[in-house]
């Protein structure tokens, strides 16, 4: 009898007595022989990559540090991958010392610093101690008696819980301030200092800090993101650090801007960060590398040589891609905005870093932990303990310098005020995050106030608000701050009436209709709320916010009422009432129905706002009742809205009848994503027999098929869903159903292996949809063929190499790696070395591009930019307009629109395919909503009005309609002229 298959799921733990030959060895080792050469890889001209340690001097190194003498500290991993029990019980992991005795560059002394460590993952060096991140918390090491072992360990912060995947404790570094930061994963924390007090528990990932003695813990930033991994510091002592899946779908790693007292949210993992102090719905966010495993950054002082102008040159490794970035960092607004260039790419898919470190000399040393992790985000599902990691060392032109290091700036209450009213948004926001960190700011009043109504972007507002509700330390300054803004407020509104006094008028150059905005109540609301303020006449704002038509200002408010049952009483039945006053129920009331349209579409709009959130209160639900059973569209979509976005199949009885009433009169794609939610067999009947009727159109009987609770598949209907995904003639709408029926219904082995063949020719969209058919089965024979018929797909390379992995993860490794990852390589790599192409080609650009001839070029059509867009008269505006774009995008912003017009699609440009009655589809962009229907521009530039309730589906594709390929369609000197041209148009 043939052995089961081994599945990447069931690979069982190593055990205390499996850690690898290649991992044990001796406590001090020389390197003897030279090293091996470097692996090929790709790097810019004059620069060099060397070997500087390899086995045995090293195993797998992670992440570290380098000390004041030039010494390299690395945790080193021994191979195996281990869970939290086994760590703790055998602790196999290390931390070494590498010395370099003869300055040549090359590391030729490797030394145990310490032995028995969990999981270290990387290391400051301060005061003849070093400061190590290994679960579950930080330690001090000190080698007192200098013989290159540590004889003395103090774990100083504890209560960071760990799995074993290292999505945990990263770093520490050490801050221009003194003190050391360090990073968590969301594995939940019970965080305590050195003296045993619990700080903070909850099961937010972020960024924390504490004194070199392991006092005064605190946050720094917390989040819902799974690991955030690395920290640099920049020279005014901005935070900035890399961060594994903040954004789950689809998945993408990130370079975030920490904020002080940053709460940083992601939607599927909200209760992670239940309770915090939140100033901002959506925290700003550097730049989204995609799932590409981020780890270790680094500021490195190489910037002189690529650039004249004042960009920071930030590194970062990539685990899964085996690539170093430069990141371009600019000033944007209060943070920095980032422009990614490929610097180092190894050409070894065993080869994995882990961590990128500036040396004494200004070089760049690189961490390869090789090939030996697999459960956390590997690209590969396999263990190879025998691929061994290694140190590699960048060189470049000898003008390179290290980064000079900026000791913190003591804090005076001139300087202070001085930086809140800077015009520089940079300097004041670190003036705002000041303000925050003291005890006790004698910050005037007038002051805050001003700096709330003037802030113009997301990271400045987020630190007006938190420095503004840390100044206000007692309930007496708070109900006084807020009574003097809305005060300031007040009298914005009555533009007619006289000045305030010069001594009530702002510090700042602050427009007075500013106060006015309701942006800026918004943000006073926020700052009362986060100072505890509860008294009647902060109710009373909640409450007038309430029925107030502007949207930011309502969320804000009903965000802070949905946390008291008493105001949500007093909201609800003010909404309801509202409703009834704007909703008359008698034909002869008819005609009041113009008068209130206008307030029935801002009602409903700030019901679908603050009802979501509180949909398991009874009054909430009896709220939607009311709206169900409306006369008028307004409610009855908005309550539809409400029930297709939730997330927790709640449902009530008195929705059922009315649902199931509208299902029979008019199925329409709200209505069925709505009872899709509901998760109810009430329904089941009559999406059955909706979704065997001939006589509606597929789209719409694909979706009642999709929201039966419990799916009867027939054979006519099992044909009908795979006869969409091979008719050439189905709208895309159609195809992009019919693909996530089969990701949703369940299926016997023969119908996976008979839609198969499939796998091998849907678009990139539907292939997303359609990899669910490897875990409806786990029989191996299926599985391959799954593999092989995908493989062959072109469009393989438009999903991330994880979708794949995770896909195939309940089936035999080598499925992946034998037939998938093969395939996903070479797909990649053509997209690779044209992405290497746009730092020179923008270059190019720049010394050899003609403005005159691009102009020229785009006039007679060349490239056919001309039949989507349009520069003042000339072209069509189907994609955005061209006329200013120089402003806002540099030759690489537009090498890369032309290049890869999907990876920068421009918002609001989304193309759109819109299904109606009578059979047609059309495929365009959305130019406006109008009361009479969607106004739209098709392919060929044609505007049409798509009545609303012709309309039976709408369904947005995340590509566009810019096709990839267009710089094939010219010689390289017109591409050139032609963003040249377009760049100048400013």
């Amino acid at each position: 009898m043939a052995a089961k298959p081994l599945r990447a799921a069931d690979l069982p733990p190593d055990s205390s007595d499996q850690i690898p030959a290649e991992g044990k060895r001796e406590t001090v080792i020389i390197r003897a022989g030279k090293l091996p050469e470097a692996p090929p890889h790709t790097l810019p001209d004059r620069y060099e990559l060397e070997v500087a340690a390899a086995s045995p001097l090293v195993t797998h190194p992670i992440m570290g540090c380098v000390d004041d003498q030039g010494r390299l500290f690395i945790g080193d991993a021994v191979g195996v991958n281990w869970n939290k029990a086994q760590l703790e019980k055998n602790p196999p992991n290390r931390i070494l010392v590498l010395d370099d005795t003869d300055q040549d560059g090359v590391y030729d002394q490797s030394t145990v610093f310490a032995d028995k460590m969990t999981f270290p993952q990387g290391a400051a060096w301060l005061d003849g101690s070093l400061y190590v991140c290994s679960p579950p918390g930080l330690w001090k090491l000190t080698d007192k008696d200098k013989d290159g072992v540590a004889e003395e360990r103090e774990m100083i912060v504890s209560g960071f819980d760990y799995t074993g995947n290292a999505a945990d404790v990263h770093g520490p570094k050490l801050h221009p301030n003194g003190r050391l930061y360090w990073c968590h994963g969301r594995k939940g924390h019970v965080a305590a200092g050195k003296d045993g007090k619990v700080v903070h528990e909850g099961k937010a990932s972020g960024v924390w800090s504490c004194l070199p003695d392991g006092t005064d813990l605190q946050w720094h930033s917390l989040g819902c993101a799974d690991n955030p991994t690395g920290l640099a510091f920049t020279a005014e002592g901005d935070i900035l650090g890399t961060c594994n899946l903040y954004y789950s779908n689809p998945r993408g790693d990130t370079l975030m801007h920490w904020l002080y007292g940053g709460v940083y949210e992601r939607a599927d993992q909200m209760q992670a960060i239940a309770g915090l102090p939140r100033t901002m719905d959506v925290m700003p966010v550097i730049h989204n590398f995609g799932h590409v495993a981020v780890s270790g950054c680094a500021f490195g002082g190489w910037g002189s040589e690529h650039s004249k102008d004042d960009k920071l040159h930030l590194y970062v490794t990539h685990f899964n891609t085996q690539r170093l970035v430069r990141m371009e960092l600019t000033a944007s607004g209060a943070t920095f905005k980032a422009t990614e260039n490929e610097f180092l790419k190894i050409k070894n898919p065993d080869v994995h870093l882990t961590d990128v470190i500036e040396d004494q000399d200004g070089s760049l040393l690189v961490l390869n932990t090789g090939g030996w992790f697999r459960i956390g985000c590997p690209s590969s599902l396999m263990a190879k303990p025998d691929m061994m990691g290694s140190v590699y060392r960048i060189r470049g032109p000898k003008t390179w310098k290290k980064l000079p290091e900026s000791p913190a700036q003591a804090v005076d209450s001139d300087s202070l005020l001085l930086g809140l009213q800077s015009t520089n948004l940079q300097t004041r926001r670190r003036a705002l995050e000041k303000v925050a960190h003291l005890d006790s700011p004698d910050i005037p009043h007038e002051l805050l106030i001003s700096v709330l109504a003037s802030v113009s972007d997301a990271a400045s507002e987020h630190a007006a608000i938190l420095a503004s509700s840390r100044a206000l330390r007692l309930e007496s300054d708070a109900r006084n701050f807020l009574h003097q803004a809305v005060l300031r407020r007040d009298a914005a509104l009555k533009i007619s009436v006289a000045p305030l006094s010069p001594e009530n008028q702002s510090r700042l150059a602050t427009k007075e209709e500013n106060f006015a905005a309701p942006e800026y109540l918004a943000r006073v609301l926020k700052v009362a709320d986060l100072c505890g303020v509860k008294d009647q006449a902060f109710h009373k704002l909640i409450i007038q916010s309430s029925i107030y038509p502007d949207a930011a200002l309502f969320k804000t408010a009903m965000g802070i009422a949905a946390r008291d049952p008493e105001l949500v009483r007093a909201v609800i039945g003010e909404l309801s009432e509202q409703i009834a006053v704007t909703d008359p129920t008698k034909l002869d009331q008819r005609s009041l129905d113009e008068l209130n349209a206008k307030k029935r579409q801002t009602l409903a709009s700030q019901v679908e706002v603050f009802l979501p959130a509180l949909l398991s209160q009874i009054q909430a639900q009896e709220l939607l009742t009311q709206m169900l059973v409306s006369n008028h569209d307004a409610f009855k979509q908005c309550a539809l809205r409400i029930l297709a976005g939730q997330t927790l199949g709640i449902i009530h009885e008195s929705w059922i009848e009315p649902l199931k009433s509208q299902l029979v009169k008019t199925p329409t794609p709200l209505l069925l994503d709505a009872i899709k939610k509901l998760k109810s067999a009430h329904f089941d009947g009559v999406l059955q027999d909706l979704a065997a009727n001939t006589h509606f159109p597929l789209s719409i009987r694909l979706k009642a098929l999709d929201a039966v609770r419990n799916v009867k598949l027939t054979a006519e209907l099992f044909e009908m869903i795979t006869h969409v995904l091979t008719d050439a003639t189905a709208s895309p709408a159609a195809r992009i159903q019919a693909a996530n029926m089969i990701s949703s219904v369940p299926m016997t082995k023969e119908q996976v292996l008979s839609v198969a063949p499939l796998l091998a020719s849907v678009g990139p969209v539907e292939l997303k949809s359609m990899l669910t058919l490897a875990r409806k089965t786990k029989d191996p024979e299926t599985g391959r063929k799954l593999a092989l018929h995908l493989a062959a797909n072109p469009a393989i390379g438009s999903q991330q190499e994880s979708v794949y992995r995770t896909a195939f993860s309940d089936h035999a490794p080598e499925i992946f790696e034998t037939l998938l990852h093969p395939a996903y390589e070479k797909a990649t790599a053509a997209m690779e070395s044209k992405k290497r192409q746009l730092g020179a080609l923008a270059d190019r650009v720049i010394q050899e591009g003609r403005i005159q001839e691009g102009k020229k070029h785009f006039e007679l059509g060349k490239g056919t930019c001309i039949a989507c867009h349009r520069v003042g008269a000339v072209g069509r505006a189907l994609g955005p307009d061209l006329s200013k774009i120089g402003a806002i995008r540099t030759e690489r912003d537009l090498l890369e629109s032309i290049l890869f017009p999907s990876n920068t699609l421009a918002r609001d440009y989304e193309a759109h395919v819109i299904e109606t009655r009578d059979g047609q589809s059309t495929l365009g962009v959305i130019r406006s909503h109008t009361a009479e229907g969607l106004l739209l521009m098709d392919v060929a530039g044609q505007e049409k009005t798509v009545a609303h309730d012709h309309i039976l589906s709408d369904t947005t594709l995340m590509t566009s309609l810019m096709p990839m390929g267009l710089d094939a369609t010219m010689p390289e000197q017109e591409l050139l002229d032609l963003v040249a041209y377009l760049r100048s148009l400013k």
